[in-house]
């Protein structure tokens, strides 16, 4: 999809929901001047510590104390590893399982596979106080740069095509101004989650950026006089940084580090028991699948199925963390959809297993 400004070997998109799946989270690749032995083990540090910034959403993860002791013999983590391309890049695969291990007695946060796409609305001021938009039609090198840096989080992201439909819906002076209502009626041609709106500029001291971010359904609450619903965002944040490049970059990274704390699981000293509800079509090779995905989910240490009643299959899960991250993973799962509680007196939360419809 052209829209999808994004390292498109590393993503797969559904075509249910509009949650990207990350495949690359645990290979990483650095550039290296010679294939021999010595500057290959010199470099696993720096790969794994892409890998541990994709996982955690946190750009300064080497500096957690919490890594103590993960960084000393890197080599244990390391499955695979290859070279290719000019300049020569060498490409680590790490082991996952292993890492998970490691991450959660160290009760580090885990972000999964399963990541929301965000629609990204950025105006840029340059030095002669020009105003532009970041988008398809932009600056190739800047583009490509911040396609790699959306890479190197694990963060997936798309630009407008600011096509004569945008231009018509859209102007510069709406995004600037944070003017959300003609900018969600223009991302409603796009797929995605999430909408960001933000602002980047020069002064004196170097560069400035103002974002928020806004989730695609609207609140249904309403604005102190009880006329219309009210859009808010679920987060705003600004800085300051030392180039355009940079401000750009504390863009994606203060996207990641949200999306992070609110998707990613920590473990905690105590695992809970947990009984989830699938509803199948009756094959055997779909409970097979809900199992090894409910396995693949990082919140989940155990699963096994407890009942099976027709078409429901019950299934009891040890829960990393808290119930809450669990259920925001299964919400982005383009394969799960949540069931309506059909009796008021039924607190149980079940869901349909939709595989790959």
């Amino acid at each position: 999809m052209k829209r999808l400004l994004f390292l498109l070997p590393l993503l797969m998109l559904s075509t249910l929901v509009q949650a990207v799946e990350v495949t690359n989270l645990y290979q990483a690749e650095v550039q290296v001047e010679t294939r021999t032995r010595a500057e290959r083990q010199s470099k696993i540090n720096e790969a794994l510590v892409q890998t541990l910034v994709k996982l955690t959403g946190e750009a300064q993860i080497e500096s957690d104390p919490r890594l103590k002791g993960m960084l000393t013999n890197p080599t244990r983590y390391v499955t695979q590893f290859g070279y290719q391309g000019e300049p020569l890049m060498l490409q680590y695969s790490f082991d996952a399982s292993l890492l998970l291990k490691e991450m959660q007695a160290r009760q580090l946060p885990i972000w999964g596979k399963q990541r929301p796409l965000t629609l990204s609305w950025i105006a840029i001021e340059d030095e002669e106080a020009e105003r532009q938009l970041l988008s398809e039609q932009g600056d190739p090198q800047r583009l490509q740069r911040w396609q790699q840096q959306a890479g190197l989080r694990g963060l997936p992201l798309s630009l407008p095509l600011m096509d004569l439909e945008d231009a018509i819906n859209v102007g510069i002076n709406d995004v600037w101004g944070f003017f959300v209502d003609p900018v969600a009626l223009a991302s409603e041609r796009y797929p995605a989650d999430f909408f960001m709106l933000a602002q980047v500029w020069p002064d004196e001291e170097g560069w400035q950026y103002n974002l928020a971010l806004y989730p695609y359904q609207a609140s249904q609450s309403q604005d102190r006089y009880g006329y219309a619903s009210v859009r808010r965002s679920v987060m705003q944040k600004n800085g300051r940084a030392a180039s355009l490049d940079d401000g750009l970059e504390a863009l994606q990274q203060e996207l990641a580090r949200y999306f992070a704390r609110r998707y990613a699981t920590v473990a905690s000293g105590e695992q809970e028991q947990q009984t989830l509800v699938f509803e199948i079509r009756g094959e055997m090779s779909e409970l097979v699948a809900v199992e090894r995905y409910l396995k693949g989910l990082s919140a989940v240490s155990n699963v096994k199925v407890s009942a099976l009643q027709g078409r429901q299959v019950s299934f009891s899960l040890e829960v990393v963390g808290s119930e809450q991250a669990l259920e925001e993973m299964l919400n982005l799962e383009p394969k799960v959809e949540r069931l309506p509680v059909d009796d008021d007196l039924v607190n149980q939360v079940r869901y349909r297993w939709l595989g790959d419809q």
